[in-house]
């Protein structure tokens, strides 16, 4: 989505990998490789201009068999149009989690989507 501008890296654990691609792929993300190192993950190039970071989903046992702990962890995606993200993917149906909000602590607007596990993609304006 042209409206997102960047994030830091971020490796999560999830139980279901292409579940988890899928969603992160509607909602801006493309994919950048997958790899078979660990017991497999998909990275997930983060949207916005240039070359952005990684977002790695990995798979959930090792490559010892051995089950790691699930987890997403806060990440928050900046947008330079905030109303036009949350328009757009309202419109496409996403899972939106209530409305756009201001946090006067951080002179910042955001809203939030719920992802297939129940965890959430935060996106905040450029302020």
């Amino acid at each position: 989505m042209s409206d997102l501008v960047g994030i830091d890296h971020i490796d999560i654990v999830v139980s279901d990998p292409e579940a988890m691609a899928r969603f992160f792929i509607a909602a801006g993300f493309s994919e950048h490789r997958r790899t078979d190192h660990g017991g497999g993950s998909i990275e997930l190039r983060f949207p916005g201009p240039g070359e952005q970071p990684i977002l790695e989903l990995t798979s959930p046992v090792d490559g010892n068999g051995k089950t790691r702990p699930l987890g997403l962890r806060h990440m928050a995606l900046r947008s330079s149009d905030i109303a036009a993200t949350f328009a757009a993917f309202t419109a496409a149906g996403l899972p939106v989690k209530g409305e756009m909000r201001a946090i006067p602590e951080t002179g910042r607007t955001l809203f939030n989507l719920s992802d297939p596990e129940g965890g959430t993609l935060q996106f905040v304006d450029g302020a």
